[in-house]
């Protein structure tokens, strides 16, 4: 057992290796999708900033104003559950495409093909990251949100999360190559998805029969997570640390495992 458990330290760290060795042209496929998406705008990179600016607005005058939410802090309880659920959405959604999109790269050079996924999921990332630069001082300045030494579990969590979504988008990776109906079938199962996560209501207001279903959605546990250290200046609980830790355990050895046994049939498959 010793033996396998480091055979498989040993191979992760040599892929880690490999990645490094790779930075230049992951920087350069993220740049470049940072790049390509804003050309031709005439505010260009800066929609990066004013798109979730005026979403947060939008959702401030709704929620506040027109619904009149009861939970407490709503706006932004919203937004930390809104924000999490886009990043991990469009980066699985990318992914799923992200090696066919890519044939021509695949199929003439030879690099760690894991590149491809990864530089999806940092895109999306970096789209996160600015949003929640601007939620988060707002929300500590006027939703709500405790400043404690406990917001350090902000970062532990957003790292553990990117990490989960990774492991989603390395699945998602390996089935697109085999079976392009993949984006298609996301794009109605995500949004089902997205009803069965604890955005808009709290986990205890699902009815009895969903209950069971918002439990096992892997996304809930790190939303949760997410809410406890940021709204209620508390370190997250026990249970929703070792569902968050199971997921991301079992998600990660599951993709990397899908992803390295079928990626020597992709250049063909592409």
């Amino acid at each position: 057992m010793m033996r396998f458990f480091a055979l498989v330290v040993a191979s992760v760290a040599a892929r880690i290796r490999q990645l490094i060795a790779f930075r230049t042209l992951l920087k350069y496929l993220v740049l470049k999708e940072i790049k390509v998406k804003s050309r031709g705008t005439y505010l260009g990179v800066a929609w990066t900033l004013m798109n979730p600016l005026f979403t947060i607005l939008v959702y401030a005058v709704v929620f506040q104003y027109i619904f009149r939410v009861t939970i407490p802090n709503f706006l932004a309880f919203f937004l930390v559950g809104f924000l999490m659920w886009l990043f991990f959405s469009r980066a699985v959604t990318a992914a799923a495409t992200c090696i066919p999109d890519n044939e021509a790269l695949v199929k003439k050079s030879a690099f760690p093909l894991e590149v491809l996924p990864l530089a999806g999921v940092l895109y999306h990332l970096f789209h996160h990251v600015v949003a929640l630069s601007i939620a988060l001082p707002l929300m500590l300045a006027l939703w709500g949100a405790k400043v404690s030494w406990h917001l350090l579990w902000v970062g532990a969590v957003l790292v553990a999360f990117v990490a989960f979504t990774l492991a989603v988008a390395l699945w998602l990776a390996t089935i697109g190559v085999f079976f392009r109906d993949t984006r298609d079938i996301l794009e109605v199962a995500l949004p089902m998805l997205f009803w069965a996560t604890p955005i808009f209501y709290s986990p205890d207001m699902a009815p009895d029969f969903l209950q069971l279903i918002v439990s096992a959605n892997p996304v809930s546990s790190f939303i949760g997570a997410m809410r406890m250290a940021l709204l209620e200046g508390q370190a997250p609980s026990a249970i929703e640390l070792t569902l968050m830790a199971l997921w991301l355990l079992l998600m990660l050895t599951s993709g990397a495992w899908a992803f390295f046994r079928y990626r020597s049939r992709f250049a063909e498959e592409a």
